[in-house]
């Protein structure tokens, strides 16, 4: 696969919190609206708080010289560590959940304007956006502690068209918010001095965890995954990996699992941790998959 300087286009799918969002849109050569090509749609990592979208910008080329047309997806990020919320920040991870929902619905209902199949979106994410694109093998209300759409998801065009993905990569993904990461669900100060309530907020805040975990929310008849891990990734244990593989499987649905020896978190990224050798072998391995969907 080259890199082709494919030009990038760019389009606000939502305005929320004072946020315009964008998804950076790559089309092959030769592109026309009644193609009905495929779909990649590539989320960015960076723990929910940082990252952006032109990450993927050289993979969405590459991919475009492979026939489909790539989107990579903006998010409201959550405030960083020890600063203050701000205008245009996600209030937690549901906000980043809802914004992605969002972006697959967007293109969806836009599926003639791109010249795609509204059946046949692929996502892939990486570290937070391997959660986020996980999270989109799900039904609406995944993650939703109330079974709604938060607030912000409001603004969605139309509320009929499928969040689903039809086709899933996690490329070191956290699947699992009930240990170390449950740092990032919100907490509530129980009653001073009450050890009842104390253990009750401890419980909710554990569920509303494992709420938001795609390990826990695996059922039959969600879209074929392709899950990638390093062995030597010290951010999210390949263990979770292995277990979200397993149930998946576990659930009837069609998962692969690639593990690499050696290989730390973040593979997938140019210019980041890994060699070029290390991110065109998984590039290889998606497009692999990609092609044994015939996307």
């Amino acid at each position: 696969m080259s890199d082709n300087g494919w030009p990038i286009e760019t389009v606000i799918y939502k305005e929320a919190n004072g946020a315009r969002l964008k998804l950076l849109v790559c089309k092959p050569e030769g592109w026309h609206e009644a193609d009905g090509r495929s779909a990649v749609v590539w989320i960015h990592g960076g723990g929910w708080h940082s990252g952006a979208p032109e990450q993927f910008l050289r993979h969405s080329r590459m991919m475009a010289d492979r026939g489909a047309v790539s989107f990579s997806v903006a998010y409201r990020l959550l405030p960083s560590p020890g600063t203050p919320d701000t205008a245009g920040r996600a209030s937690s991870l549901e906000d980043c959940m809802a914004d992605c929902r969002s972006a697959i619905r967007f293109i969806r209902t836009n599926a003639s304007r791109f010249g795609i199949r509204p059946d046949r979106i692929a996502v892939v994410g990486d570290s937070a956006g391997g959660h986020l694109a996980a999270s989109l093998a799900f039904g609406p209300a995944f993650g939703l502690v109330d079974g709604c759409d938060s607030e912000q998801a409001s603004v969605d065009a139309d509320r009929e068209v499928s969040a689903r993905a039809d086709l899933i990569v996690d490329c070191n993904g956290i699947v699992d918010l009930t240990g170390k990461w449950k740092q990032m669900i919100p907490a509530r100060s129980p009653v001073a001095g009450c050890e009842d309530d104390a253990v009750h907020a401890w419980m909710e805040r554990h569920e509303r965890a494992k709420t938001w975990s795609p390990l826990y929310r695996v059922s039959a008849g969600q879209p074929p995954m392709l899950i990638l891990h390093g062995l030597a990734d010290d951010v999210v244990a390949s263990e979770d990996a292995v277990r979200f593989y397993e149930t998946y499987r576990s659930a009837g649905n069609d998962a692969e699992l690639a593990l690499y020896p050696g290989w730390r978190h973040a593979f997938i990224l140019f210019d980041y941790k890994a060699a070029e050798t290390e991110v065109l072998r998984a590039m290889g391995r998606i497009e692999a998959f990609l092609a044994r969907h015939g996307y």
